[in-house]
């Protein structure tokens, strides 16, 4: 681990420091309170930065951990949103008017390809940073759940629409029947009074 490096590191500063100053001036064979109060001072340095090392280390690691949640969140989306393109283009083949709607449709999709990718760019660069990991992932987190708002709006207006045209049809069916109902009544009463 890469604290216990610095800590042995940092140990062995204090001890060629403390053999520096028993070398230097006048070596004495008194145990020198300031220079024990020293000693644990210094010790107690080197724990309290242990343990900072240590919650450091724990809090990257979260950090990792919620860039890579929010990465694989986007990879759901991204195949959620190749679902909705392939039912869009099916929707195409309709009619004019439907593509006219749904072509809308697929400008907002691509927009929301653009986000997406913007999105990943965000996750990748995360993975190597350190508190903009966490920054990055709740931005992440909070794009998804806007894109999977706006997919279910997408998805609201597509079947809006199929009702539309399912009324639209009906509407048609109706008026043709009744229109070939005059049309034959009409020819009858021609023909009965010709």
């Amino acid at each position: 681990m890469p604290h216990q490096d610095l800590t042995e590191a940092l140990q062995a500063r204090i001890l060629a420091d403390l053999k520096a100053e028993k070398v230097g001036p006048a070596p004495s064979n008194r145990w020198d309170p300031a220079e024990s109060h020293r000693v644990g001072a210094l010790e107690a340095h080197i724990a309290t930065l242990e343990e900072a090392m240590a919650k450091a280390e724990a809090l990257a690691e979260q950090r990792r951990q919620e860039a890579e949640t929010a990465f694989k969140r986007v990879e759901v989306l991204e195949a959620h949103i190749a679902t909705l393109e392939e039912a869009v283009a099916k929707a195409e083949a309709l009619g004019e008017q439907r593509r006219q709607e749904v072509e809308t449709e697929v400008k907002r999709t691509e927009v929301l390809e653009a986000q997406i990718a913007t999105l990943e760019e965000a996750v990748a660069k995360s993975e190597t940073l350190g508190e903009q990991r966490r920054q990055q992932a709740e931005t992440a987190v909070k794009r998804a759940d806007d894109l999977v708002a706006e997919l279910v709006e997408i998805t609201s207006e597509l079947i809006e629409m199929s009702k539309r045209m399912a009324e639209q049809t009906a509407a048609t069916d109706k008026l043709r029947a009744e229109f070939d109902e005059y049309r034959s009544r009409s020819w009858g009463w021609q023909h009965t009074k010709g």
